[in-house]
């Protein structure tokens, strides 16, 4: 058993030696066939993807339609409201203002803040005993992270808050 092992392992060492060492596997049979071009294994077909690359990239311009979100509230009692996904901006401060008001009992709001194709998020902290209100206005998901940041970053302000989590205002494609 041992002298087969012994020349078995001798013949696969000489099938070692006996390979081409100028061998290119880059110019093997499947690198040479034409059908495999658009993989880039040919390297014959250079001429087809200069060809390729000569094309101009056309550009194509979807129009999609802004969406707008808009925050009011009521300085005195500071209960506020909002309107989210409106097709206009006048269209999303009037309906912020109205959803605020609640038909009349908490007249007057003002429009707070509005956002066109992004995120709206509210903190409050507490300043010199009062809350303070701050508008987070960024991409999805990052409006309450804003919201708070602003609020940790002014001096003075504590107990920093989400008072109104993320809305977005953002068009559907």
């Amino acid at each position: 058993m041992k002298k087969l092992l012994f020349v078995l392992l001798g013949l696969t060492s000489l099938n070692v030696y006996a390979a081409d060492p100028t061998y290119d596997a880059t110019r093997g049979a499947l690198q040479n066939n034409s059908a495999l071009c658009q993989y880039g294994y040919n390297p014959n077909c250079a001429s087809s993807r200069q060809h390729q690359r000569k094309q101009p990239t056309e550009i194509v311009n979807i129009n999609v339609p802004s969406k707008y979100l808009a925050w009011a509230i009521n300085p005195k009692t500071g209960i506020s409201g909002g309107a989210m996904d409106m097709d206009s901006l006048e269209a999303a401060k009037r309906q912020a203002i109205k959803t605020c008001e609640q038909g009349g009992s908490n007249a007057p709001c003002v429009v707070a803040k509005w956002v066109r194709n992004g995120c709206l998020a509210v903190a409050q902290g507490r300043y010199k005993g009062k809350w303070k209100t701050f508008y987070g206005v960024d991409d999805l998901g990052r409006a309450e992270a804003n919201a708070l940041n602003q609020c940790h970053t002014t001096a003075g302000v504590t107990q920093c808050r989400i008072t109104t989590p993320e809305g977005c205002a953002l068009p559907k494609y």
